[in-house]
């Protein structure tokens, strides 16, 4: 018999009291092997989820000392060539290099977010497992009695609003990095011969909040086709790919 988790009426006037009760005898000798189970995947999963964080700060700690460094750079090279030809030369080089870095910074940041998402959801089963198992523990666990329907995840109810994505990590860098990519821009277009400092201002304005708009657009494309399921088989895929592999070496 399978644990009643998401998706299913938890009240008592369903039942649901009687085959939780149900669902922990049938485990019998197996029960203290299945808490012991349960519990290690749930510290796993912590410890993982853990590592997301960690792993977007760290990222994102690198991706601004680099805007930082790169700035002072760009300062130092404007001073000496009294912004000439070695200054734009310069600024033409480094800051694309610099937006491609803030690019991957921001894809990996997205990718980690929804890792942790999906090590909160593998959490919150656990616990309906646990709930499953000692009904007493319930007033003492935070479980989800019914799952929320798909529409309000992906695009409704609680899907992140519109400036809602420009305050995660994620959000921030795409905002740097938009800045970026808008000044690369501006400065290409003011290297021209003829060309104003209004149009080369307004070029960068209008290609940084294209850029902006892009990083919104693709962050809350790929929270609404999340999904928990795809996730784990993309690992499992993984996992059996990279076993075969290791057993085949020389293929």
């Amino acid at each position: 018999m399978q644990p009643p988790l998401d998706g299913i009426d938890r009240s008592p006037n369903n039942g649901f009291a009687p085959t939780r009760a149900l669902f922990a005898q049938s485990l019998g000798d197996r029960l203290g092997a299945a808490v012991t189970m349960a519990t290690t995947e749930h510290f796993n999963l912590q410890t993982a989820r853990a590592g997301t964080i960690s792993e977007a700060n760290g990222r994102a700690s690198i991706y601004l000392a680099t805007v930082s460094s790169n700035l002072i750079a760009l300062a130092f090279i404007g001073q000496m060539s009294r912004l000439g030809a070695a200054f734009y030369a310069f600024s033409l080089i480094l800051l694309p290099v610099l937006a491609f870095v803030g690019f991957v910074t921001f894809q990996r940041l997205v990718q980690s977010s929804m890792d942790d998402v999906a090590y909160a959801q593998r959490i919150a089963r656990l616990r309906n497992l646990y709930v499953a198992l000692a009904p007493e523990l319930e007033p003492y666990l935070v479980f989800s009695r019914k799952r929320p329907p798909q529409s309000l995840l992906n695009g409704g109810l609680f899907a992140p609003g519109e400036w809602q994505v420009t305050r995660t990590t994620a959000g921030m860098v795409a905002v740097v990095n938009s800045g970026v990519i808008g000044v690369s821009a501006g400065l290409a277009l003011a290297a021209l011969p003829g060309v104003s400092l209004a149009v080369a201002l307004a070029a960068g304005a209008v290609v940084g909040a294209s850029a902006l708009w892009m990083h919104c657009s693709r962050q809350r494309r790929a929270g609404n086709a999340y999904e928990l399921e795809g996730i784990d088989r993309y690992a499992t895929l993984a996992a059996e790919a990279q076993a075969t592999g290791r057993a085949t070496p020389g293929s």
